[in-house]
């Protein structure tokens, strides 16, 4: 049984046990057909203006409102997404609403945002629900209903504390509700939401760091919070940067666009390798779990670069730490596509080399990014994608984007993530084969530690990157007519 069938199967079950699940649609065949954001929008909207009330209006309408939500424009999307309510009623573009009303925080848009989900509260069941009484707590509390929001300080029961919760954005939830268990007086909840954001964005948010002290100043540590926070911080560098170092790594410091500066560290391979540059992701636990696949790379002949991006511990450039900003925004991820090009600039510099090979690997959402980077950029030969995590509103926007650019595309997937294996194949299914390789990992996880599996997944990728640097970087063929 091919990998498809398998994971078709799997997917069959899990849609029997959950409602998250949906099978394909039309506005599934748009959201790949789309070659970017902006043609994806104009396509979803033709096709909710045409195809009338009912459900495939509906998700036109929602899948418009995210992708409106993800380019900044909330007015339209609020529009969007008050559409699809009206023919569809899903609870997807009711949270997205909600969500929506309290990333813009216009004037009204709390209380909307209070009202809508107190109307839902009653009726809704399972995920739904959760998700609702989440937002309804935390409204509540900036009310001042301070014992609305108790059950979200609840170190066995909140979402925010159980192990595997999959709240999605948690930093950034942890960030809003933090302040109100200090006001509750909930002090080990309080620094139990604190602690990891102070610790991942390396004190350098002063609004988390300044609440993070007074909290620690109560409890007290047995230790100064100045101390205490460099001690936790330089752990945990230890943590996510110790492989890097068994490299012998150095640090170089990339000057990036607008000025900002970001952290990058970088260990030289055999003289001419080709360089693997590698965005390290925002959360600590993920760029730990980068060690296997920053070794292998090393291994298999590459130099390899690690950098961190905008807001991410080490680096400038950014208004707020990237943990505490919205996943999946498109300016972000123009941004971090620019970054990458700047790093291999400098480390190639750092090296010594006059005529840099890239290859830019993008770990979990991150392969966006490295694959918008590798389309604008004539030096990068291939890129690795670890585990990628590809919104359905970006499967047309990175499927155009290889497209376009004609750039080799190595996928490494894991037996855990079923939608995104789904999304993958259907990215690969619409590639001239040759362009990309799959790969399943025999190790469980995401992103990653999906390299973690031994040292044949590193020699499986070397040996493929080692064939297609043996060719001329690809003509990018030229769009069929009518697309």
């Amino acid at each position: 049984m091919t990998r498809l069938r398998l994971a078709l199967t799997a997917f069959a079950l899990l849609a029997a046990a959950t409602a998250g699940a949906e099978p394909v649609t039309p506005v599934r065949h748009l959201l790949l057909q789309a070659h970017d954001p902006a043609d994806l929008r104009a396509r979803l909207r033709a096709f909710a203006d045409s195809a009338g009330p009912g459900l495939d209006a509906g998700e036109a309408w929602y899948h418009l409102g995210v992708s409106l939500v993800r380019g900044g424009k909330i007015d339209s999307a609020l529009v969007a997404f008050a559409r699809a309510r009206a023919v569809r009623g899903d609870a997807k573009e009711a949270i997205a609403a909600i969500d929506a009303r309290i990333a813009r925080s216009a004037d009204g848009d709390l209380d909307s945002a209070a009202a809508l989900t107190a109307s839902l509260l009653p009726t809704a069941s399972g995920g739904f629900a959760e998700a609702l009484r989440l937002r309804d707590a935390w409204l509540r509390g900036l009310r001042g209903d301070l014992a609305a929001a108790r059950p979200l300080f609840d170190l066995r029961r909140s979402p925010l504390f159980r192990p595997y919760s999959t709240l999605a954005d948690r930093p950034l939830w942890a960030s809003r509700i933090a302040p109100l268990a200090v006001g509750a007086g909930d002090l080990q909840a309080a620094w139990r939401l604190l602690a990891p954001l102070a610790i991942e964005t390396r004190g350098r948010d002063p609004g988390i760091a300044r609440l993070a002290g007074s909290v620690a100043a109560r409890l007290s540590l047995g230790t100064t919070w100045d101390r205490w926070i460099a001690a936790a911080c330089a752990k945990a560098d230890t943590l996510a940067l110790g492989p890097m170092w068994t490299l012998g790594a150095k640090r170089v410091d990339v000057g990036a666009e607008g000025g900002a500066t970001l952290a990058g560290w970088l260990a030289t391979g055999p003289r001419g390798a080709p360089i693997a540059v590698v965005a390290a992701p925002a959360d600590d636990d993920a760029v730990a779990a980068c060690d296997s696949l920053l070794v292998q790379l090393h291994r298999g002949g590459l130099s390899v670069a690690l950098f961190e991006p905008r807001g991410v511990r080490g680096s400038g450039g950014a208004a707020e730490p990237a943990l505490l900003r919205a996943s999946g925004q498109e300016a972000a991820q123009r941004q971090l596509a620019a970054d990458y090009a700047s790093v291999l600039t400098a480390v190639a510099r750092a090296a010594g080399v006059t005529s840099p090979r890239g290859v830019f690997v993008g770990v979990g959402p991150d392969a966006m990014a490295a694959v918008l980077a590798a389309g604008r950029d004539a030096r990068v030969r291939a890129v690795l994608l670890a585990g990628p995590e590809i919104a359905p509103e970006d499967a047309g926007w990175l499927r155009g984007s290889l497209a376009a650019s004609g750039v080799p595309a190595f996928f490494e997937t894991g037996p855990e993530g079923i939608l995104e294996n789904l999304t993958v194949d259907h990215v690969v299914a619409a590639l001239p084969p040759a362009q990309t390789r799959v790969a399943d990992a025999r190790a469980p996880g995401h992103g990653a530690a999906l390299f973690r599996g031994g040292p044949a997944e590193g020699e499986r990728f070397a040996g493929w990157l080692s064939d297609e640097l043996k060719r001329p970087r690809a003509t990018p063929p030229s769009r069929p007519r009518g697309e």
